[in-house]
């Protein structure tokens, strides 16, 4: 069976073809142990993707869905050809399956992980008995193959403008922050040390020599994160780590930067502690500070993830971020606007956060656009559209004239 998996664009961002499409990779893999022949289709990086999905020829056909993408997705599907079957996975279909059943030309959906399900499917296509929803789940460590890096050039692929490319060590965040949508789940699965050397020295030998951690959080078992960067010294390679404040001790940083690290990414969110706790972020703006100082004391790139109209947001909680920001001073910020994404806590129980209103266009449900730009799509008494983008904007101007 020829299998054919698609990566939509996103043209509301500024580069839609940063990062490698990871997910596809690993189904990818799945499936070809299964004997088939899978292409990847990438339809990012301002190609004419219309023409391209009109070329398109294969035995069955998936697509993976993020919501913002949800009519772009739509649109493909309907220009793929009729007697082809097609699959839609990934975050949107995972916790809303029927809205997608309902207005995407597919012939079903997968929930959760897709790696060991994605089989059972393809089995039941051959058989004729295809169901509409298949549910993934979460898969065990042992089962997650490698991604099949060999089907993409990943060399085109620029994250953070450097020529790198990610690595994933882990599934899962055992947390569970008002705003968050995942579809790896609560259960925290970590890859053997191994393994993941495995797959750096894979990428090594595909002529990266700098890596993206990919994991929101790889510093949650410090005993765990310790290991692997002493396994990772002799590859003498640079990388780049993403973490909340948790669990970031001087330690941690310091061996980090002895052995490759350049940067660290930290979900500080707000400088606001009223604000982090309305998000049940479990970390204090405290933590937050000693992460940064302890990242920039060691000579590493500290970056800051700021959230702005998380519900419960005022002028005075702005204020306390601009004073954050300018007592810390990282070196790289990245501003998004709260969206109550679907899998959230804050779409699931909107009167819980005091939204009275979201948009029923999914293209607004973005986090950040180019140039900083976003569409709000909620409302509550104290925050609204106009307020949003008046807060918005304060933050954004402030941050800039404070962190350039």
């Amino acid at each position: 069976m020829e299998i054919k998996l698609i990566n939509p664009p996103s043209p509301y961002l500024a580069n839609d073809a940063a990062y490698p499409p990871m997910g596809l990779m690993y189904l990818a893999s799945s499936i070809i142990r299964q004997g088939h022949i899978v292409e990847i289709v990438d339809l990012t990086g301002g190609i004419d993707w219309k023409t391209e999905v009109l070329r398109l020829e294969a035995d069955l056909s998936g697509i993976s869905c993020v919501t913002p993408n949800f009519n772009i997705v739509a649109e493909i599907a309907d220009l793929l050809p009729q007697e082809t079957p097609v699959i839609i996975g990934g975050v949107h279909p995972t916790f809303l399956p029927d809205n997608t059943l309902e207005n995407i030309s597919c012939d079903a959906v997968v929930m959760g992980e897709g790696e060991i399900v994605i089989q059972e499917l393809i089995r039941d296509l051959e058989q004729g008995c295809l169901k509409k929803i298949y549910h993934g789940g979460l898969i065990p460590v042992d089962s997650i193959p490698k991604p099949a890096r060999h089907l993409l050039d990943l060399h085109k692929y620029k994250p953070g403008g450097e020529d790198a490319t990610p690595v994933y060590t882990s599934r899962g965040c055992p947390y569970n922050c008002n705003f968050c949508s995942k579809t790896t789940g609560r259960t925290y699965r970590a890859l053997p040390i191994s393994r993941v050397i495995e797959e750096i020295e894979e990428v090594v030998s595909m002529g990266f020599r700098r890596i993206v951690f990919g994991d929101d959080n790889i510093i949650i078992n410090p005993k765990r994160v310790k290991n692997l960067l002493k396994a990772v010294k002799p590859l003498d390679i640079e990388f780049r780590l993403n973490q909340d404040a948790r669990y970031v001790k001087d330690d941690v940083v310091a061996l980090a930067a002895d052995v490759g690290c350049t940067e660290i990414s930290y979900g500080i969110e707000h400088g606001s502690q009223k604000m982090l706790d309305l998000m049940n972020k479990r970390t204090t703006v405290e933590a937050n500070k000693k992460a940064i100082s302890a990242t920039r004391k060691h000579g590493l790139i500290a970056k800051a993830y700021f959230i702005v109209n998380f519900p419960g947001e005022t002028d005075e909680t702005i204020k306390e971020t601009l004073r954050f920001a300018a007592e810390m001073m990282p070196d790289k910020w990245l501003l998004s606007a709260f969206v109550p994404l679907p899998g959230s806590d804050t779409f699931h129980n909107p009167a819980k956060y005091g939204i009275d209103w979201m948009s029923h266009n999914w293209e607004d449900y973005y986090l950040v656009g180019k140039d900083g730009s976003f569409a709000p799509c909620f409302t509550t008494k104290e925050l609204s559209i106009e307020r949003q983008i008046y807060f918005k904007d304060i933050l954004s101007e402030g941050l800039k004239e404070i962190l350039g």
